[in-house]
């Protein structure tokens, strides 16, 4: 996050926005540890309470903690706003999808791995499985299931070599059931996804709302997986390209041109359903879409702290900088020259 951060500050700076970073902590004092650039590092020092909150929070298990509750309640106290205040639930987010008549076409099919019964219906229905954590990241812990001559093959990301054979259901049951380790997870119906030279693709699209609360599509990006790999996440191996210049290259002109406007109406729908069913505030949201062989698009994942790992070259700052304060700036539009994020 450091190269992130600094951008931030440039462009703060630039229009004359204190801008800081802040630890989990109470607010009862009137003042925060905050933390400020300097030539040696980030120095800590007292600041004023922020006028906005951007939540950069890792941990999940921090975020379900009494501190962070506590902070988003004397947050609400002072009516100072917080965006991305979650992590998202794969499970979660497909049962608030579903209820989008226009996205069940896009949504593979998905239950939560529970009760034995209710996985041996769903493995009847699907010859590839992909078998996922609920809360998980970065592709890791995923496992895909394929059926291989009255056999269910076991594949793990990350694992290449890492293979496993279950000889009936009820034994790929036990066995998926000791991975789990009592940890929630999702099982999502298996896509034959586009391959270029026997490689997986998918798209990230990453989409900010602007000062309208309307979602904008700030960058596409492909997203191309080692090949024998089972995900294409860039933390497992795989590549990025610009995700309209990888359509130009795959597709003729006139269809690479259709296919990502159907992809940008697919991911701003998506994040629409979303806010419009979630009480939490969101401002950014990085989305997970996958094409078929047919181009069929299929919407894989949502985060809600997409990576901000430096991909690339920027004179000044990445394009996600702007949006992030300029959205913060919308939420907060009466203090304009006295604000701080």
């Amino acid at each position: 996050m450091e190269k992130f951060y600094q951008e931030m500050k440039t462009y703060c700076n630039q229009q004359g926005i204190p801008f800081y970073l802040v630890k989990l902590q109470s607010l009862q004092d009137g003042v925060v540890e905050g933390y400020l650039p300097g030539q040696s590092g980030w120095k800590a020092l007292p600041l004023p309470i922020p006028d906005v909150f951007y939540n950069r929070i890792h941990s999940r298990k921090l975020e379900q903690s009494s501190s962070f509750k506590l902070f988003k309640t004397e947050l609400e106290e002072r009516s100072i706003p917080m965006f991305n205040g979650r992590f998202l639930s794969k499970h979660d987010v497909h049962e608030l999808l579903i209820l989008e008549d226009e996205l069940l076409p896009n949504l593979p099919e998905t239950i939560l791995f529970n009760e034995e019964e209710t996985f041996l219906t769903f493995i009847e229905k699907h010859s590839v499985i992909y078998f996922k954590p609920a809360s998980g990241s970065q592709g890791r812990n995923i496992c895909r299931l394929t059926q291989v001559a009255g056999k269910w093959k076991i594949e793990q990301s990350g694992h290449l070599q890492n293979v496993h054979f279950a000889d009936t259901d009820e034994k790929l049951f036990e066995t998926l059931k000791k991975f789990s380790r009592k940890r929630s997870f999702i099982l999502q119906k298996g896509i034959s996804l586009f391959e270029t030279d026997q490689r997986k693709v998918d798209f990230r699209i990453l989409l900010h709302r602007n000062e309208q609360l309307e979602w904008k599509v700030t960058s596409m990006v492909a997203r191309i997986g080692d090949p024998g790999t089972i995900v294409s996440n860039l933390a497992q191996g795989g590549l990025m390209k610009n995700g309209p210049d990888f359509l130009k290259e795959a597709f003729e002109l006139q269809d690479a041109s259709r296919i990502y406007q159907k992809l940008v109406r697919l991911a701003k729908n998506t994040a629409q359903a979303l806010v419009e069913n979630l009480d939490d505030s969101f401002g950014e949201l990085g989305i997970d879409l996958a094409l078929d062989t047919d181009t069929h698009p299929w919407i894989i994942e949502v985060n809600s702290k997409p990576s901000k790992k430096f991909q690339g070259n920027y004179e000044t700052f990445r394009p996600s900088v702007k949006s992030i304060i300029d959205f913060m700036l919308a939420l907060y539009p009466k203090t304009i020259h006295k604000r701080s994020c």
